[in-house]
């Protein structure tokens, strides 16, 4: 068994990627993907429990096991997981998980972490502000690719919006300290504000994904930030 999970989910994708075409080379056999909010227990079991019976060629995926709404169901498979050694199962995850969560698994864990500029970068998000986001921004592009970054940026002004529409109700899932933060920062914005801007990130998404801008996504996004 083996868990991917962090906040770079772009490296993460990329590992999964390279375990299931490093499986279909060696092993020419089938992959399941699940999606854990659809999932139940039999289900999950008789697809692992088969395994045996086709000579280990087959690989399975499960997602967000530990993230999204909690079930009932997802807490029998977590604890039926936490019996397991299952060898042909690779559980992916879109965020961190806590160590002591994953401590009782028999797995593999790799974590895909984010650098520290990028989270100061998206503290630097407030009006009159750009020099500084637009200095952070460049620098968190030494580390990581302008998409990802784009992406937290857009997650950002999604839990601002959250914040400052329906403040602790809306970030209910976060830990105190993270729902002071984007509290506070929220206020320097506003609500309107805030979905302006929402609406300007999905107009440079569409116009990336459409080929609609002679602009760069980098390029594209100093311009965004300079407006601030």
């Amino acid at each position: 068994m083996m868990i991917l999970h962090g906040e770079n989910t772009i490296l993460s994708r990329q590992k999964l990627q390279e375990e299931i075409e490093a499986f279909k080379f060696k092993k020419k056999g089938e992959v399941l993907r699940f999606e854990a909010n659809n999932l139940s227990l039999i289900d999950f079991q008789q697809a692992l429990e088969s395994l045996s019976l086709l000579e280990e060629n087959r690989l399975i995926i499960l997602e967000n096991l530990f993230s999204g709404r909690s079930s009932k169901e997802k807490n029998n498979i977590i604890a039926y997981l936490k019996k397991s050694n299952s060898v042909n199962l690779i559980i992916w995850e879109g965020k961190k998980i806590d160590g002591r969560t994953l401590s009782s698994f028999k797995s593999q864990v790799l974590r895909f972490n984010l650098p520290l500029v990028v989270f100061r970068f998206l503290d630097s998000l407030a009006p009159g502000n750009p020099v500084q986001s637009i200095n952070l921004f460049h620098q968190s592009l030494e580390q990581d690719p302008p998409e990802l970054i784009f992406y937290l940026l857009s997650r950002q002004i999604r839990l601002l919006i959250l914040a400052a529409d329906l403040k602790e109700k809306g970030l209910s899932s976060m830990k105190d300290w993270q729902k002071g933060k984007l509290i506070r920062q929220a206020k320097k914005f506003g609500l309107e504000k805030l979905i302006k801007i929402h609406q300007e990130l999905l107009k440079i998404d569409w116009q990336q994904k459409t080929s609609q801008t002679p602009f760069n996504l980098v390029s594209q996004l100093d311009l965004f930030l300079a407006s601030f």
